[in-house]
């Protein structure tokens, strides 16, 4: 049975397709608001700091509360967290639109991104660990595979309407039919149902310090593990410092419009579709590491290609490529999902994301600090260097020291 066909297959189990329908929805919630914010902000002030401190806002809360979100996803019933995760978005947006309607300004961006990054810091672990428990052990990468391409199908559609609605009514609007799509997304959970195994640990005796702990310990108890999850991250950090660098790129050196700027995102979250056809179903048959090794080296050259973009055609054709490469995701997640104990995985998760938002506030900390003295163009020096950082990692992993160990003890 071929790669499509066996997630097609998958889709016949009613409680993926919900989950999956879910994600969808959401997603192109998140990235109607993700471009709202980013292209608001960079109207009131184009420059690459102040999307910093935007962005900066969005992934503190996930170092913030990072003991407790591993304890509360190995805790309890992780279809309730995620559901818990979405009713509360709802509430924030439409709070943001009534204070936005009456209080515009960055500041107010600036929580409304701090109370939403706090919903994204619970919901992620809390998602992959669900995904985890809906299907068996062999299914695993064509179940995240799945839900990576509902993710960004959902930037797809999310982020040229975002765009659009921006042209013919304020934020707040745009705000309210973001919060109407969570909503959708929060039925769509309903009736969901886990496998037997669910991993759920017994962790209500222990403090969330102490869970944090035992992640973190976790982790760094197997160097396999260690550098499969330190890959994950410099994906994750190459593909949210893209998404800071592009608003001003496209604005001041391309002289972009709304429009314009939301057909490139669009275009990166394509390419991650297809890349998501793609890569998956040649890790299944050449291995993981060819895969990635292949899919972070093009992504380091598209990157140094794009710096030096002059026309939107060139940016639309090398954010599409780039998209291709940063369809590692669901391959990185499974290979470290696959040596992780299905108990431990929320707080190994929690653990590996608060590793992320540390290298991500640096990161943005950095850019926004050099911003005055650096071109936009050689900020794309960032992502270069994660991208050939993971390349080389995963060298190592795969090539190198290919040690095959079993996953450790919890």
């Amino acid at each position: 049975m071929s790669h499509l066909a066996r997630r097609l297959e998958l889709l016949k189990i009613p409680s993926v397709r919900r989950v999956v329908l879910s994600c969808l929805l959401a997603n192109i919630g998140a990235g109607m608001i993700l471009l709202a914010m980013s292209w608001t902000v960079v109207g009131q002030q184009a420059s690459v700091s102040a999307l910093a401190w935007l962005m900066t806002c969005y992934w503190i809360p996930s170092l913030i509360f990072a003991p407790a979100i591993g304890a509360w996803v190995d805790r309890y019933d992780r279809r309730y967290v995620v559901m818990i995760t979405k009713a509360v978005r709802i509430v924030v947006l439409l709070v943001a639109a009534v204070i936005y309607a009456r209080y515009p300004g960055i500041p107010a961006l600036l929580v409304l991104g701090f109370c939403m990054g706090t919903c994204a810091a619970l919901y992620t672990p809390a998602l992959l660990a669900m995904v985890r428990d809906l299907v068996p052990a062999k299914h695993l990468l064509d179940a995240n595979a799945a839900v990576d391409v509902a993710f960004e199908i959902g930037f797809i559609i999310g982020m040229p309407v975002s765009g659009a609605l921006l042209m013919l009514a304020p934020l707040p609007v745009v705000l309210v039919v973001t919060a109407g799509l969570f909503g959708l997304a929060l039925m769509c959970l309903i009736g969901v149902r886990l496998g037997d195994d669910a991993g759920i640990s017994p962790t209500r005796d222990v403090t969330r310090h102490a869970a944090f702990v035992q992640g973190l310990r976790y982790l760094l108890s197997h160097r396999r593990l260690l550098l499969m999850y330190s890959v994950q991250a410099l994906m994750y950090v190459t593909l949210m410092t893209t998404s800071i660098l592009l608003a001003p790129f496209a604005k001041v050196v391309l002289n972009l419009s709304a429009g314009e700027f939301g057909a490139i995102e669009a275009a990166l979250s394509l390419g991650v579709v297809v890349g998501a056809l793609i890569l998956p179903a040649s890790a299944q048959r050449w291995g993981y590491g060819p895969a990635l090794v292949m899919a972070t080296l093009a992504m380091t050259i598209c990157f140094a290609l794009f710096a030096m973009a002059e026309s939107f055609a060139s940016a639309l054709l090398l954010y599409f490529l780039i998209g291709g490469g940063l369809a590692t995701w669901p391959v990185v997640t499974t290979a470290a999902q696959e040596l992780t104990d299905p108990a431990m995985q929320g707080r190994v998760q929690a653990a590996g994301n608060a590793a992320s938002s540390v290298l991500i506030l640096a990161t943005y900390l950095l850019l926004g600090a050099a911003a005055p003295y650096i071109s936009i163009r050689w900020s794309y020096v960032s992502v270069m260097a994660f991208s050939a950082t993971a390349c080389l990692i995963t060298c190592w992993i795969y090539f190198v020291s290919p040690d095959r160990a079993e996953r450790p003890d919890p």
